[in-house]
């Protein structure tokens, strides 16, 4: 099954064809001529016996134009994530557009609006939302809510996975931490799902050791890895929005060559984290609209080069509160991006720059996704739709189409329903209550939560994912990762965490 929204119309280009070969050639002019910082011995050996000159001291490895040609031609235009739920496999790529759960450090308070640590309690209702909510399609489990309370920096993204699992069938997202990537992937094989990760590209143009390192397990087993460059013009990135454009498909350009020499045909996509700063705090600026053009001209380059890229415009955006700001930032954002090409937008429930994540947020951005799924679907043109036999019969004014039967039918197939945005009149309004936009959506997650469970794992499946949980914690203690003093807390965290428990009755 294929979900998501199908876009009936061509995306917006932003550059042209002089342009778009200008900022490839200068991405492969860096490769050629300054190259990639790459310490990584066994990645050293890989690109040396390819063809690269590498300085292994200086830890630079120079890559031939016509290697990286090849390399980029090898990568998919789509790739496939396998869910718990074979129905809700997701392909990424095409005309199709997706969207992922947004990521955030803490828990938004909305009496108060200060961020704390969430509890494992509320990452698992993060889950049961995003299962529930039907333009999530993509999770991200390990993102929402990286502040656990209790649970020691090393474990969050694991025990974030495995939340994901227990209170969602949809597929996940996942990254890497010090080698807990091995720990996700046996956790996926067993259950019989495949994870995509995110993995990141230094600014300028370097690879750290982890992060090769999980590049390398991904890409033996041909699942997607997600090259994600975060350079800040004027910062770790040239000045000038081209020049981050340059900067940013260089190390995307590194990032195929060494997966496509460790797994040719690995699928790669490209997630994007790179903009602008501000011009008097230095702090990264997500919903600037030079961020927003960066991401459009990001969307053209893969489009013109058949891979796969994900948007984060409009995940996250600078309002401190769910107001005409947030809503501004986030709309705006994702729009820019849906209509200059991206496949997969990450968007529901982050808040305030990636500092805080929540669930009535992410039924707000469920209502966003939504109208933008309705705006791509556009509209057919042929000869009922047309309806010039229903005009002619109807008539010239006085006249009305209200009681007709194809009113009737495209009222109900050719209108999008709100899910928490008030529609109805002032009066209506006024007799409801007066009830914001927040109050509505707090009362969806109430009920989303006191009526929608997934269908929970096996007992067999339960019982693995405990036993990989069980390992890393041995592993990480071993390594020194995991404290004696955190042992304490987080066993503590684990016996206390109240986890929803499954509903005899549900059945959404």
């Amino acid at each position: 099954m294929q979900h998501g929204h199908f876009r009936r119309f061509a995306p917006v280009d932003v550059l042209s064809e002089r342009e778009l070969s200008a900022i490839h050639q200068g991405a492969l002019e860096i490769l050629e001529t300054g190259g990639a910082n790459i310490r990584h011995a066994k990645t050293q050996a890989l690109l040396e016996d390819a063809g690269c000159k590498v300085d292994r001291e200086a830890g630079q490895v120079r890559i031939p134009p016509a290697l990286a040609e090849e390399c980029l031609r090898s990568v998919p235009s789509s790739y496939q994530i396998v869910a718990r739920d074979r129905a809700m496999d997701v392909r990424i790529g095409g005309d199709r557009v997706h969207f992922l759960q947004g990521m955030g450090m803490r828990y938004v308070d909305t009496e108060t609006w200060e961020l704390r640590p969430a509890t494992l309690r509320e990452h698992a209702e993060v889950q049961i939302v995003g299962d529930a909510l039907p333009n999530v399609h993509v999770m991200d489990a390990l993102f929402a809510f990286t502040d656990l309370k209790d649970v020691p920096g090393i474990m969050q993204q694991l025990e974030g996975l495995a939340n994901g699992f227990r209170y969602s069938v949809k597929p996940q997202h996942y990254g890497y931490l010090k080698d807990s990537d091995q720990f996700a992937i046996r956790m996926a094989q067993g259950l019989g799902v495949t994870l995509d990760a995110e993995i990141d590209v230094a600014p300028p143009v370097a690879f750290g050791d982890e992060a090769l390192e999980a590049i390398w397990r991904f890409a033996e087993l041909g699942w997607c890895v997600w090259a994600s460059p975060g350079g800040r013009a004027g910062a770790t990135a040239p000045g000038p929005l081209a020049g981050v454009q340059v900067q940013s498909w260089a190390g995307t350009m590194a990032f195929i060559v060494i997966t496509q020499l460790i797994n040719r045909g690995t699928p790669v996509g490209l997630h994007p984290c790179d903009g602008v700063v501000h011009a008097k705090w230095a702090h990264g600026l997500p919903a600037a609209p030079e961020t927003w053009y960066t991401r459009a001209m990001t969307n053209q380059l893969c489009r013109r080069y058949g891979i796969p890229v994900t948007t984060a415009s409009g995940f996250c955006g600078h309002a401190k509160m769910f107001d005409y700001q947030a809503g501004m930032e986030k709309a705006l954002g994702i729009l820019t991006s849906v209509m200059t090409g991206s496949h997969l937008h990450t968007l529901q429930g982050s808040f305030a720059g990636e500092l805080g994540y929540s669930n009535v947020l992410q039924v707000l951005d469920e209502e966003i996704a939504g109208n933008v799924g309705r705006y791509l679907l556009g509209t057919p043109i042929d000869d009922e739709t047309l309806a010039v036999d229903e005009s002619l019969e109807v008539g010239t004014a006085p006249a009305s189409f209200m009681g007709r039967a194809l009113t009737r039918q495209y009222w109900v197939k050719d209108r999008y329903e709100p899910l928490v945005a008030d529609w109805g009149t002032h009066v209506d309004w006024v007799r409801g209550g007066k009830k914001d936009i927040v109050t509505r959506a707090q009362e969806k997650v109430d009920a989303i939560l006191a009526e929608h469970r997934a269908t929970p794992l096996t007992a067999e499946q339960s019982a693995h994912v405990e036993d990989v949980l069980a390992e890393a914690r041995e592993y990480y203690r071993a390594t020194g990762l995991l404290s004696e003093e955190e042992w304490a807390p987080y066993m503590r965290a684990l016996e206390e965490a109240d986890l929803p428990a499954p509903l005899e009755a549900a059945t959404d």
